[in-house]
């Protein structure tokens, strides 16, 4: 595969996009020079002469009203040539289309709209034929129909995968033919899927037109979930942009679908996070579920050898146990429902069959009439659990077919005892999901994503083409065909939900698209970008202010306000929103907490003490409002009392590094430089090693280190009229006492 060439279409593309027609041929014909017989290269050329000809007589000044018409036909000739020269390239040299291509040929039927109704129709029609005959014949020849059938579509699927552009006939016939009632709802999703793959890898506006009306009109929904999926993620900025807004308006208008497309680009952000969600599986959860797993279950005939002694010695420890398994049970059920795909990570190893290397099984619904099933499907049906573990699983179709692949491998291997029980549906029965969500079209179209991510992750050659996925492809409703839609409007609503997940790198993505001008929610979510995620806190501060200012000081504008306030040292505004925020909700810990810091790095202390008093008093197990009582204790020269504080903090379990440079700061400014010192280089000893520095503290470091903080703290420091001379000689003292331990 040259890349070079491959640019080359795509820049032509642009070029075309652009009008520029004559630019467009000089990228362009080189390629078709020097690979004559190559299809669409003579189409090409004769674009090529007639644009020669245009040129000539506007040269010679002859007058022509069709001209700009013709310039026009000839650049949306020279695009589908373009366009169908790439596909021509693709199928010749890029692996991934040269593999569907084979498949697709491996077939010798036609693939014309009159063909592919009859194989669809013929299919449902002789299916039901079946029932008349003998038992002894009806399973031979349903075998037979299911692997002519299945081997029609896989070649279908691939033929539509690499085709070339449709013309509004073709698309519309192939509209016609999904939408019938006497198609199957599974081979319709799967040409669904195979239009997909082709638009979004060649933009083709005949079949993005039939993703949208199959959308619109489809009554079955896993299928209307499907196009849906389909045409959004088709959706390209700068190509056939006025058509497909046109195509697309109808729909747009309508609050249901805006919907639907917020909560999709939700759905994906969530299948991006999938190795995340298995690192916190793995990490968090289980852990408890392996040490636990030797648990008796008397049900099953299994017994721990142990249990009698640690009845004995222990008698509650299996409730204990159970609960815990519960829980972590109950934490992986509420990461599923908030959408995350928890099965990721352990189907995502079960991809190496045989079966995934063929493209078009990624998108085929679950059936256990696939052939390649064909093994075992008796045994399957036969068995309770698993038949209702496919039923009603909340798995996606590809993660079944890795389960069902694997009992293909294993199921000579279960002892005849376990098999007994499961055929009896003796085995555990767990729902995760009920009947009622898992037909909902949020459950859908979840299923039909997390199908769609593991293909694009785990696909041999998944890397060839476009991937929805990709963090610069992902926030489709950052495109610009959306401006000034109503899903525009819902950018906002889209910002404040990565900005809870903080994706950082996908809201710096979204925030160009933001509306800000008098929207509340807007100026929210760029000062929470800023503040929580670029960490500036200057333009989150005016940020929050203009969104305190249009909404009358919303509590959340007050809130960031503050924060940024805080972080960016503007104390007085920090003082006065968290004044606000205190008057407003004079029971909020936090808000009462950060206000008496503010107060107290402002010098007021009395009023930090009298909030401070009352926290120490309604919460007096908090290590924080201690430390920050102490300080203003400090503050009001209150020292023997501070150090009472100071003392208690650095017996407990809580004790930072924080809490040894104050109780240093406590007991030099009671003239104890001993005790100062050594609770000074204890902190800075600390803190060399959380830098993981090995080496020996040297009195640069350690100069260095109490440097920012007595900076930091000057203002304190002033109150005791410490000098630079004593900060000197402190930190030379707290060097000696590291040298010479």
């Amino acid at each position: 595969m040259d890349k070079n060439e491959l640019k080359q279409f795509s820049v032509a593309l642009r070029l075309v996009e652009s009008k520029d027609l004559g630019a467009a041929l000089d990228i362009i014909l080189p390629y078709v020079e020097s690979h004559p017989y190559v299809p669409y290269s003579e189409d090409v050329k004769d674009i090529k002469e007639n644009f020669r000809l245009m040129l000539h007589y506007m040269e010679l000044g002859v007058e022509d009203d069709m001209r700009e018409s013709m310039y026009n036909d000839m650049l949306d000739k020279l695009k589908g040539g373009i366009r169908n020269l790439r596909s021509d390239y693709r199928r010749r040299n890029v692996d991934f289309y040269k593999d569907a291509y084979s498949r697709a040929s491996v077939k010798t039927n036609s693939f014309s709209e009159k063909a592919i109704r009859m194989q669809m129709e013929d299919f449902i029609s002789d299916l039901a034929m079946l029932q008349l005959e003998s038992a002894e014949k009806r399973d031979k020849m349903a075998d037979e129909l299911y692997l002519s059938h299945y081997s029609f579509m896989q070649a279908l699927f691939c033929h539509i995968v690499v085709s070339e552009l449709w013309t509004e006939e073709q698309a519309s016939a192939i509209g016609d033919i999904i939408l019938s009632p006497t198609v199957d709802s599974g081979d319709a999703q799967v040409v669904v899927s195979a239009m997909m793959l082709s638009v979004m890898n060649n933009f083709d506006i005949n079949k993005f037109r039939v993703l949208v009306r199959i959308y619109s009109e489809a009554k079955d929904e896993a299928l209307k979930q499907k196009a849906l999926i389909a045409w959004t993620l088709s959706v390209t900025d700068g190509v056939d942009s006025a058509l497909q807004l046109q195509i697309m308006s109808p729909l747009l208008s309508r609050d249901d679908v805006v919907r639907d497309l917020l909560d999709l680009q939700k759905q994906m952000v969530f299948c991006m996070n999938a190795e995340n969600d298995n690192d916190i599986i793995q990490r968090d959860i289980m852990p408890t579920l392996v040490k636990n797993s030797n648990l008796t279950s008397y049900r099953l005939g299994i017994e721990d050898n142990d249990q009698e002694l640690r009845d004995i010695l222990d008698p509650e420890a299996d409730d204990r146990s159970m609960e815990e398994v519960e829980n972590k049970f109950q934490k992986m059920i509420e990461m599923q429902k908030s959408g995350a795909d928890i099965y990721f990570g352990g189907f995502s190893q079960m991809k190496r069959f045989s079966f995934f290397y063929s493209l078009p099984n990624w998108f085929f619904p679950f059936s256990l009439n696939h052939p390649e099933l064909h093994r075992v499907k008796d045994s399957l049906k036969r068995n309770r659990f698993l038949t209702n573990l496919m039923a009603t699983g909340p798995f996606c179709d590809s993660d079944k077919y890795s389960f069902a692949l694997a009992v293909v491998s294993v199921i000579d291997k279960i002892p005849s005892d376990m098999i007994e029980m499961m055929n009896h549906g003796e085995m555990p029965k767990q729902q995760f999901i009920s009947d009622e969500e898992m037909a909902t079209p949020a459950y859908l179209r979840r299923r039909a994503l997390q199908d769609l991510y593991r293909f694009y992750r785990l696909y041999r050659w998944h890397n060839q083409i476009y991937n929805p996925f990709d963090t610069d492809n992902v926030l489709f409703m950052a495109c610009s065909l959306f401006d000034n839609t109503a899903v525009s409007e819902k950018r906002v609503e889209l910002g404040n939900f990565l900005l809870s997940r903080r994706e950082a790198i996908l809201l710096s993505k979204l925030m160009p698209k933001l509306q800000f001008d008098g929207s509340v929610a807007g100026y929210l979510v760029k000062g929470g970008y800023y503040l929580e995620m670029s960490r500036d806190f200057v333009e989150a501060k005016e940020c929050f202010l203009k969104a305190a200012y249009f909404s009358g000081d919303d509590i959340r504008a007050l809130r960031g306000m503050a924060k940024a306030a805080f972080h960016s040292n503007d104390l007085k505004m920090a003082e006065n929103a968290y004044r606000k925020l205190y008057t407003l909700e004079p029971d909020n810990k936090s808000y009462a907490l950060h206000y008496a810091i503010v107060c107290s790095k402002m010098g007021d202390f009395e009023q930090a003490a009298k909030i401070l008093y009352e926290l120490d008093y309604k919460y007096p197990e908090s290590a924080n409002v201690k430390r920050v009582l102490a300080w203003t204790l400090m503050g009001e020269n209150k020292l023997e009392q501070a150090a009472k504080i100071y003392a208690k903090l650095l017996d407990s379990d809580t004790v930072g590094d924080m809490d040894l440079l104050n109780a240093g700061y406590c007991k030099w400014f009671m003239k104890d430089i001993s005790g100062a010192t050594t609770l000074f280089a204890e902190y800075c000893e600390n803190l060399l090693k959380s830098r993981k520095d090995s080496s020996a503290p040297d009195y640069l470091s350690i100069s260095n280190i109490l440097d920012e903080d007595f900076i930091n703290d000057g203002a304190m420091l002033n109150c005791f009229g410490i000098t630079a001379v004593e900060m000197i000689l402190i930190k030379r003292i707290t060097y000696k006492l590291t040298r010479d331990k």
